[in-house]
């Protein structure tokens, strides 16, 4: 049996209903899959012809473009009042899935189907309008949106290759609106959907799907920053209870807390159980949070690292633990150990101490059951020996097994005691209020870094020096300079992307690559303005997007022949955002000696465009990839050696 084939404008309106129920891609596929669809076969991707999708990107850029301009024509001509769209026809007016025409007084039909659903019908939709370029009545799921009205203005070289038409002679319509007509008179008029040339009905509806992604990332990325914000103004919104200075004194002893958030935090995020607070409130100031709130682990986690980073270097003295309300106990009495670096590196750090808490509450009870209302919150110390200067501190937290404690084995062991049943339950207790089975985990109120903050004089002295050793290193020569490997051929494929150079039989190690920068560029506007956006300016949002949330990223893959007749891939390297033209080195892992290497750039490809201003309208090419892009004339290999050696008609091939 054949499977039916869908098209592409169905496959769209799939994607569309995908976009407006807010289901991920992931959801989505998984969903096909339990039906036995192959989510393959309902990719628009996949079901239009490589040939149409340079056109169609292109127009559908045109279409943002002129959509932006349009909304900027609307708040000129309000004067700076407010306006509504009251119009029954929108920008793009895309049907839903088994929307059909209405009939009845309607004259085109462009939209003839089965129904799939019953769709309640509304005046609106059983309204009648009259066609701007062919003049017969046409209800309102036949006509085309706004936009296709704007496009009527342009002349466009993809629309007369769109689909292999070449008889419109570069128009998108029969009768292509005056180009003096302002906007405000186009989008008073309506056209329907048989009058549209194909490229423009799916620039329309490519340029809907691109408005709904953004406002998803949009509304996925304003989630984010709600919880981020909602974490830090719950833990730093101030309670009633204020230590008094008797208590700072206790906690402190002179000293002053160095790991207060915002002036410190941690450099990992830490696990934390369902229901805690987050582990951003172990750092946040003493007179704020609840009072009953404290962090805790999940049951799974044994052992927890919190690293700390300062704000400044500082020496350190000790580190104080604010108990949880609830107390220890034998069970979920934590092993602390804590280290201490001016370097991230691990090997790097020094111990500062190990210290059992099965010890402390065996020599002070007060740390055990539900605090008691006291002028000094409970608390543990943790001093050091001597002050250590530092800016990471690391602590780790380790739950012991059941049954287990620390011993003397000089004193506290005797293998002929019997005081103890050995064969005794041991006591399981939940630390923070729950049923009495619950197992134990790590919990904890407050950090508190205790210490003092360097001296500015000192740290400038320090940074100063650092500042001279690295001039002095970079002022140095290079003991080794690069130099030109020579290339026999260059093959280009894949639309440019891929470029093949091949070496002669007698050639240097290859070292590296230098690669010139990009002249291609990421626009701005990539889609028409969403229906609720009424300030064209605002560009907030999509700098946050593009540079923070979801950035666009290119890759370049580096293969090299080698034996037995294979490519290997050397190294992969993330290309940074440079000017165009830009010198850019990567060395490989080590050198390498081939006959062929290959590069193949690699990332979101897609986001990038070549700059109008800089394009010549001389070139009929469609291109489906930026021309900006391509690795032609840009990649040279080069290897390192002396240039006394070399001699001076050598050093010519400097790069």
């Amino acid at each position: 049996m054949q499977e039916r084939k869908i098209s592409y404008m169905a496959a769209m309106k799939l994607e569309i209903e995908r976009l407006r129920v807010n289901l991920s891609a992931a959801e989505r596929d998984r969903a096909l899959l339990s039906i036995g669809v192959d989510p393959a076969s309902i990719d628009p991707n996949l079901l239009l012809d490589d040939s149409r999708i340079g056109g169609l990107c292109r127009v559908a850029n045109i279409l943002a473009l002129l959509g932006h301009a349009s909304l900027e024509d609307k708040i000129t001509a309000s004067s700076g009042l407010e306006f509504a769209d009251d119009s029954a026809i929108d920008f793009w007016n895309i049907a839903g899935v088994g929307e059909i025409c209405m009939g009845g007084t309607c004259q085109v039909h462009a939209e003839d189907g089965p129904v799939l659903h019953t769709l309640s019908v509304s005046t609106t939709a059983q309204a009648s309008f009259v066609c701007s370029e062919c003049e017969r009545k046409v209800c309102k799921v036949c006509c085309a949106g706004k936009g296709a009205l704007l496009l009527a203005m342009v002349n466009s070289r993809e629309v007369a290759s769109y689909n292999g038409v070449n008889s419109l002679g570069g128009a998108i319509y029969a009768n292509s609106v005056d180009l003096s007509s302002n906007h405000s008179m186009i989008l008073d008029g309506v056209i329907c959907k048989a009058c549209c040339h194909d490229v423009v009905l799916d620039a329309l509806i490519l340029d809907y799907i691109r408005v709904l992604v953004g406002q998803r990332r949009k509304a996925r990325a304003d989630t984010a920053a709600q919880k981020a914000v909602d974490h830090v103004i719950r833990f730093t919104s101030r309670n009633n209870c204020q230590l008094t200075p008797t208590a700072y004194m206790e906690l402190f002893n002179g000293e002053e807390s160095l790991a207060e958030f915002p002036f410190a935090s941690f450099l990992h995020p830490v696990e934390t159980a369902a229901g805690s607070a987050p582990f951003m409130s172990l750092l946040a100031p003493l007179n704020s949070g609840a009072q009953d709130s404290f962090w805790r682990a999940p049951h799974s986690a044994a052992s927890v690292e919190f690293v700390i980073v300062l704000g400044d270097l500082s020496d350190v003295c000790g580190v104080v633990l604010l108990v949880s309300p609830c107390g220890y106990s034998m069970t979920d009495a934590p092993v602390v150990q804590i280290w201490a670096s001016n370097k991230i590196h691990k090997e790097e750090r020094s111990c500062m101490g190990k210290w059992d808490m099965r010890s402390l509450i065996t020599s002070s009870s007060e740390l055990c059951g539900q605090e008691k209302s006291s002028e000094v919150p409970r608390h543990v110390k943790f001093s050091f020996r001597n002050p250590v200067r530092c800016r990471i501190i690391w602590i780790t937290l380790r739950l012991q097994k059941i049954g287990s404690s620390s011993v003397n084995f000089e004193k506290d062991l005797s293998l002929l005691s019997l005081e103890e049943n050995p064969f005794a339950e041991p006591v399981r207790r939940a630390s923070f209020g729950g049923t009495v089975e619950s197992d134990p985990c790590l919990h904890a109120k407050r950090i508190l870094v205790v210490g003092s903050p360097m001296r500015k004089d000192v740290g400038a002295s320090s940074q100063g020096s650092d500042q001279i050793n690295t001039r002095n290193l970079l002022d140095k020569p290079p003991p080794l300079n690069r130099f030109k490997v020579p290339i026999e051929v260059e093959r280009l494929t894949d639309n440019d992307l891929v470029l093949e150079q091949f070496l002669p039989p007698v050639s240097p190690m290859v070292a590296g690559f230098r690669l010139d920068g990009f002249s291609a560029i990421k626009p701005r506007v990539t889609h028409s303005p969403p229906p609720q956006q009424v300030n064209p300016w605002d560009v907030s949002s999509c700098v946050l997007e593009d540079r923070f949330i979801s950035p666009a990223v290119l890759y370049i893959q580096v293969s090299a022949f080698q034996e037995p007749h294979s490519m290997v891939t050397i190294a992969e390297h993330r290309l940074p955002e440079v000017k165009a033209g830009t010198a850019m080195y990567f060395d490989f892992p080590r050198e390498i000696s081939t006959r062929r290497i290959s590069f193949r750039l690699l990332g979101d490809i897609a986001a990038f465009t070549d700059d109008p201003s800089e394009q010549d309208d001389s070139d009929a090419r469609v291109r489906t990839v930026a021309a900006g892009l391509s690795l032609a004339n840009r990649i040279k290999l080069y290897y390192y050696a002396d240039p006394y050696e070399l001699g001076k008609w050598a050093s010519l091939s400097a790069i």
